[in-house]
């Protein structure tokens, strides 16, 4: 680490004296963990030598490093990273949510939660996150207490700092279909494809027929003025009040001002009377109705990035309770999954066949370890690979899965 100072509690004595573990090397630990138990962990990284530290000194060490240090890497790392897989000059980016159980304890009040006095207690986390689905990798994320958390206000925080300015095409599933998600896209001259549950959405007067494609301008007021009144009651499918408590970033409550989103809504068949409804900025001439459904259908990339970054890279089996160093893992792990991801994903694959990353990333974490070369590496992974098999279909099956407990792990 190149200023030590600005990643650590106690500038002057943290890190000041020669060690067994120095920063780096507590951080490089931090990154290269498994989901193996603290002890086991440590006795892989010092090759079950005697010169292997004890679980307290590891801890004592994490401890002086603040979780900003990981971010700071994750974030640079993601800067670094050469954006050169795009989908006609866009990159894809997918954005969702997971919820993230940890081990239980009372004490860590930023994630615990108790329903009611005569329940157990548990402790969950929620990480959003901003994924290139052509690149393979994590390009933002939020962490939040599962008690209050608003995946709008996440999204909007990681548009607004992004420093993607354009060509960028945000794809999301239902939920996140509101004004101001839609609004800070078009502020920061990004184009969405946002799916929307069919039960309700962006109300609007939608042709007599079951599929259409057509173009929508909704004017957003919040006053209630002789004028707006008018306006309202004259076209009600364009003009919209928004209530006071009702999250809308530019028009601040009781401003006298109108503020336009047009909008492109589609709705196609997916199945016999099956229909999905897509909200977009994308124009008609270059992006038609099949190409939409193949770019929504992408979006699948991120949900299958969460299950490797839980269950292959190990975030479903943090290291600690307390809530400092839980974030320190969290970044760490999507180091790790980018690290992976970069290499794994720039091999040379035989048409009709793509590299099982879930298998892959195993060697890439050897790799990171330095305890393999980089042609060994690249013959290993040459071995991991499977079949495209288009058209597949599976139904999804939602299991709750509960942390891993510190008793079983693997010891």
């Amino acid at each position: 680490m190149s200023a030590p100072a600005t990643y650590v509690y106690e500038p002057q004595k943290n890190f000041s004296r020669t060690r067994k573990l120095p920063l780096h090397t507590v951080i490089k630990m931090l990154i290269g963990m498994g989901g193996n138990s603290l002890g086991k962990e440590l006795l892989e990284w010092f090759g079950y030598s005697e010169k292997t530290v004890s679980v307290s000194a590891f801890v004592q060490q994490r401890n002086k490093i603040k979780p900003e240090t990981l971010k700071h890497i994750f974030q640079t790392m993601v800067s670094q990273c050469d954006k050169h897989t795009l989908y006609n000059g866009y990159q894809l980016l997918a954005i969702d949510g997971s919820d993230l159980r940890l081990p239980s304890d009372k004490r860590e009040s930023f994630s615990y939660i108790q329903n009611d006095e005569t329940t157990k207690g548990y402790n969950l986390l929620h990480l959003d996150a901003l994924y290139d689905v052509l690149q393979h990798v994590y390009v933002d994320a939020s962490i939040q207490s599962k008690i209050g958390m608003n995946e709008h206000k996440a999204l909007v925080s990681m548009i607004d700092d992004s420093a993607i300015s354009d060509k960028v095409i945000l794809i999301a599933d239902r939920g996140y279909e509101s004004f101001n998600n839609i609004a800070h896209c078009q502020e920061k001259n990004w184009n969405y494809i946002i799916r929307s549950k069919e039960s309700y959405g962006i109300k609007f007067e939608a042709p007599p027929n079951a599929t259409f494609d057509i173009d929508h301008l909704i004017t957003l007021t919040r006053r209630q003025t002789k004028q707006t009144k008018i306006l309202i009651n004259k076209d009600p499918n364009r003009y919209r009040w928004i209530q006071p408590h009702t999250k809308f970033d530019y028009i601040k409550p009781k401003e006298d001002k109108l503020y336009d989103i047009p909008i492109r809504i589609v709705r196609f068949e997916i199945a016999d009377s099956v229909y999905e409804t897509l909200y977009t900025n994308l124009s008609r001439e270059d992006f038609p109705v099949d190409i939409l459904k193949e770019l929504y259908q992408l979006r699948w990339g991120i949900e299958t990035a969460f299950r490797e970054l839980k269950y292959n890279v190990g975030l479903a089996s943090i290291h600690s309770k307390k809530t400092a160093f839980v974030f320190q893992e969290i970044y760490a792990k999507l180091i790790m999954y980018n690290f992976s991801a970069l290499i794994a994903y720039s091999q040379d694959v035989p048409t009709g066949k793509r590299i099982n990353f879930a298998k892959s990333m195993h060697v890439c974490y050897q790799f990171f370890k330095e305890k393999l070369s980089d042609i060994v590496l690249a013959k290993m992974l040459s071995k991991y690979l499977s079949l495209i098999r288009p058209g597949r279909s599976f139904e999804r099956n939602k299991i709750n899965k509960n942390a891993v407990s510190f008793t079983y792990r693997i010891s």
